[in-house]
């Protein structure tokens, strides 16, 4: 009798064991698919708002910046992203990534990398006296799920 509550016990240990180290690896997933869609929508700023928490805040440059409220950091964001695209609509700009560290603190994360801005003008822009433009820039961006989802809720952007 002994022996089996013994047993049991080890069982459901081991039970709570796997399950938590599956839970960690779908999060883990779903953390670096949330990363992947900050990068892949950088030129998108209505799809990246989307990944954001309401409440997130937006450090930047040096002097720093610091935003609180994530609604009008996205507005602002957006205003300089469509004066870009109206002094040159057939330009091209993307957002690459090197370095990445990320840690899963159950339902948070941090996430570390180095981030390359790329504007290439078209060739009127380049006319125009455009020119091709790359930003490097180190990115500390924290995650932690809100109602079950993983949302962005902190980004600090320094230039590299």
């Amino acid at each position: 009798m002994k022996l089996n509550k013994i047993r049991n016990i080890y069982v459901l240990a081991l039970f709570s064991l796997i399950i938590s180290i599956n839970t960690r690896a779908d999060d883990m997933d779903d953390v670096l698919a949330l990363l992947d869609a900050y990068i892949e929508t950088e030129s998108d700023l209505m799809a990246q708002n989307a990944l954001m928490s309401e409440d997130r805040i937006f450090i930047i440059g040096a002097p720093a910046m610091r935003m609180t409220d994530n609604k009008t950091n996205m507005m602002r964001q957006m205003h300089v992203n469509n004066r870009s695209e109206e002094m040159d609509p057939n330009s091209i700009y993307y957002a690459s990534r090197e370095d990445q560290i990320v840690r899963v603190y159950g339902d948070a994360a941090v996430a570390s990398f180095r981030r390359s801005l790329n504007f290439l003008p078209s060739a009127e822009g380049m006319r125009n006296g455009m020119s091709n433009n790359t930003t490097r820039q180190l990115v500390t961006v924290v995650m932690a799920k809100v109602d079950g989802d993983w949302k962005i809720v902190h980004t600090h952007i320094s230039p590299a």
